[in-house]
């Protein structure tokens, strides 16, 4: 398995996520009472945190072997440069 594999089952795992927190939100605004809305904010919680964990490994694993191009270095000013003005 490749990492871009990999990174298409992290997608598909946060798609699963996405889906169920969707579900879960739309509960908690037909939620009756305030223990209802508040135990489905609980549930939700750590989903929210495994849907943005994982989005960030699948866009990670996706990127992984895209090539590098960095910045061209900033010149600094060094000491003789300082003293001159």
């Amino acid at each position: 398995m490749t990492l871009y594999e990999l990174s298409q089952e992290y997608e598909q795992t946060a798609a699963i996520l996405r889906q169920r927190i969707s579900e879960l939100e739309q509960a908690q605004k037909e939620a009756g009472d305030e223990l209802c809305r508040a135990r489905l904010g609980r549930r939700l919680r750590p989903l929210r945190s495994m849907y943005r964990d994982t989005r960030a490994v699948a866009r990670h694993l996706n990127g992984y072997y895209e090539k590098f191009t960095p910045r061209r270095a900033v010149r600094t000013l060094g000491a003789r440069d300082r003293r001159r003005g």
